[in-house]
């Protein structure tokens, strides 16, 4: 039997990225027709084609937390949205919708509940996002990444399950392999990964410039640094040409081959990004986006360094020299940074998507 699912989530990678793993591991489970919604020049846009997965788009985009008379047509937006969802869950007419977050999901799932269908809800952060928290009276299961979420919410155990964020396949590789052949480092001396996700982190970038060259200078460190593509020129022109410890790139089409080498990552906090460094368990330093809507990469960033995976810097006076700091307590401390590793495998859900998908289908049955 083949059932029709609808999935909604953009905005940002950390909403599409899941949404892709989950239809990735439905797919091995069962026959399912997949129509993916996604917003109007939304990255998802970009991705979701690449997958081979039919999408449509409806005009939404989120309200902005600051002034700006770009929120007047908000009210606009939203009528126009529910109505578009409105006719894409009347005319694909799913078993189900799911909703991995980001603007879009909203207007979705709600009109998929009036139609009287079926509705989940994946929520990557520890801090739910606005729409997890409107919607989750109207959903039928509410997938989480941790327990704590459940109390924010104030969900019966019924109601939810933490299965993990679901994240892609293969993300473990020939690290001694990967180190000598793509990249030609020294397989005995560090890797730092830097990275501030796919659109490159313009504060974490102009810190590790001041403080790279003294670090070179008194370790032995080899660096892959991802400066996304409004900062590349820049970082690329105020390095030393002639250093072949350091690659910079703009993007990197496969991080999980910068993941396989690293010995330790400087990133943001994305919940992504942290399921992801879970799987490889790769010991951090994590600067939470200091803008991000509620906080929630600070809150995601504070649940890691209590379990000990990870340190936390945030973005405040004198954070560049936090930052060396905890730089240097990483390449001085190998024990430290095992330690840290063996913390995150304690925390990784490798198997996500397929519980997800498991429970997805268990619904729609019955």
């Amino acid at each position: 039997m083949s059932y029709k699912v609808l999935v909604a989530g953009g905005g940002t990678g950390g909403h599409v990225y899941p949404a892709l793993a989950t239809i990735e591991a439905l797919r091995k489970k069962g026959e399912v027709d997949i129509l993916y919604v996604g917003g109007k020049g939304g990255i998802e846009n970009k991705i979701v084609p690449k997958a081979n997965i039919p999408m449509r788009t409806i005009w939404i985009s989120g309200f902005q937390r600051y002034f700006t008379f770009k929120n007047a047509l908000f009210p606009i937006k939203l009528l126009v949205a529910l109505m578009q969802s409105w006719k894409i869950v009347k005319e694909f007419d799913p078993c189900l919708a799911i909703g991995t977050g980001g603007y879009v999901s909203g207007p979705v799932l709600y009109a998929a509940k009036k139609a009287g269908k079926r509705v989940v809800i994946q929520e990557q952060d520890v801090y739910p996002g606005v729409t997890t928290r409107l919607l989750a009276k109207f959903a039928d299961r509410i997938f989480l990444s941790y327990e704590r979420t459940a109390k924010l919410l104030e969900l019966p155990k019924s109601r939810y399950t933490v299965a993990g964020n679901p994240v892609r396949e293969g993300l473990r590789k020939d690290a001694a392999n990967l180190a000598k052949t793509r990249w030609n480092f020294d397989a005995s001396k560090p890797v730092l990964f830097i990275f501030g996700g796919s659109q490159g982190a313009r504060s974490i970038n102009r810190a590790m410039l001041k403080l790279l060259p003294e670090l070179l200078d008194k370790y032995e460190l080899q660096v892959i640094w991802q400066t996304g593509e409004k900062d590349f020129k820049v970082v690329r022109n105020s390095l030393n040409s002639d250093l072949q410890t350091i690659h910079v790139t703009p993007y990197l089409e496969d991080i999980s081959d910068a993941y396989s080498i690293a010995d330790f990552v400087i990133s943001r906090a994305g919940a992504i990004t942290l399921a992801e460094l879970a799987i490889v368990a790769v010991p951090a330093i994590l600067v939470p986006y200091p803008h991000a809507a509620g906080k929630h990469q600070e809150k995601n960033a504070e649940e890691i360094e209590r379990a000990g995976a990870a340190v936390m810097v945030t973005e405040e006076e004198g954070w560049e020299g936090k930052l060396k700091t905890a730089i240097e307590g990483l390449l001085r401390n190998r024990e430290l940074r095992q330690k840290m590793a063996a913390a995150w495998k304690k925390l990784a859900r490798p198997d996500a998507a397929e519980r997800i998908a498991d429970e997805i289908f268990k619904i729609m049955r019955f």
